[in-house]
């Protein structure tokens, strides 16, 4: 009757969080957040605690199967071998494509497959993208300090919920909304959004725009900030800007300015913004960056180009569902000649054993 408890770590590809497993009789039945964590410290989300349920789905597959039938192990061991071989041979190509990976030894199975088929390349997809987060500073995404921000601007982020690492993030922004250990004001926070989020409902001033305006509304603030002016055309939320441009100037260094965006331009201006207002290094950290979304969007484009001109051999899909979230990805598939879907992302065992 006494239950056990396991520490482990939930990461579906996108979201992250240090868990511990309660277990019953070897059955896990509910999780909570570990406070020793420095990331979470102790948090979960809806969607952390909702996982427990995907082990209990009796669609789950059994076994391997090919085209839509089961079939055994060694079947498809010896098959699926025989193919990569006769491929490897001719110098084809073999693709891995696969959701961002954290797992030393998932990574060191795929090493090793590289090593055994040197042809083999990697491409990292997301299908909820931050590459551009990435490349407007230097190919890493930041780790950003809520915690540490008098001021927070947030530009169609839903950063409590579903942007980035959304349980670091409310635990970060809870710290900065409560009075306690002689802390005697609350963070400000600005909501620049067109549909209404959990993170905008918090917000203090919530500013409607339409998705075609975030980008203008970006540029009109930096350009109210002071630095080197930006051509634009058109302005939006005069008053709100000017405001949001006041009380970041009051609070330089000690404000963050955030975009959910994915497109580079915007994310470079967001990127001066906070250059300008010497965030870097107080409310955000590129030394210690965030390694949870490795994607790379022209790698991907790259591989689909591939993939319609015939000139992939072999893919091997790992945790991963683009023929759901990447419009044209099932049709170009079509002019792949192996095919081969790995789609639990806790058994690396299943790719070990194929190489």
């Amino acid at each position: 009757g006494i239950a056990n408890w396991y520490a482990s770590t939930y990461f579906d590809g996108h979201d992250y969080c240090p868990v511990l497993v309660k277990t019953r009789e070897g059955r896990p039945i509910k999780i909570e957040g570990n406070k020793l964590s420095k990331i979470s410290h102790g948090g979960t989300s809806a969607r952390v605690q909702a996982s427990v349920l995907s082990l209990y789905d009796s669609a789950r597959l059994k076994g391997p199967m090919a085209k839509g039938s089961e079939v055994s192990w060694n079947d498809v061991d010896s098959s699926i071998g025989s193919k990569l071989g006769e491929i490897s041979k001719a110098g084809g190509k073999i693709r891995i494509l696969s959701s961002t990976i954290i797992s030393p030894s998932t990574k060191s199975v795929i090493s090793g497959f590289k090593a055994k088929y040197p042809n083999t390349k990697q491409v990292v997809y997301d299908a909820v993208s931050y590459n551009a987060i990435a490349k407007a500073n230097d190919g890493v995404i930041p780790s950003y300090n809520f915690d540490k921000a008098n001021v927070i601007v947030s530009f169609a982020a839903d950063f409590l919920v579903n942007w980035l690492s959304p349980v670091e993030h409310s635990g970060q922004y809870a710290q900065g909304r409560k009075l306690n250990n002689g802390k005697k004001t609350l963070s400000k926070h600005v909501q620049f959004e067109t549909i209404l989020s959990l993170t905008g409902s918090n917000a203090d001033l919530r500013v409607p725009v339409k998705p075609s305006q975030i980008g203008t509304a970006v540029l009109n603030l930096y350009n109210a900030l002071g630095g080197e002016s930006l051509s634009v055309s058109g302005k939006v939320a005069e008053q709100a800007i000017a405001d949001t441009a006041k009380w970041l100037l009051a609070n330089k260094g000690k404000s963050l300015v955030v975009c959910g965006i994915n497109d580079p331009a915007i994310q470079t201006v967001v990127a001066a913004i906070n250059k300008l207002l010497g965030n870097y290094g107080s409310t955000i950290d590129t030394a210690s960056h965030s390694n949870l979304h490795q994607g790379n969007d022209a790698q991907f484009a790259a591989l689909m180009n591939d993939m319609k001109e015939g000139k992939v051999d072999a893919l091997i899909v790992y945790n991963s569902n683009p023929a759901y979230t990447a419009p044209g990805f099932a049709d170009a598939m079509k002019k792949v000649g192996l095919k081969l879907s790995l789609i639990h992302i806790s058994e690396p065992t299943r790719l070990r054993r194929i190489s």
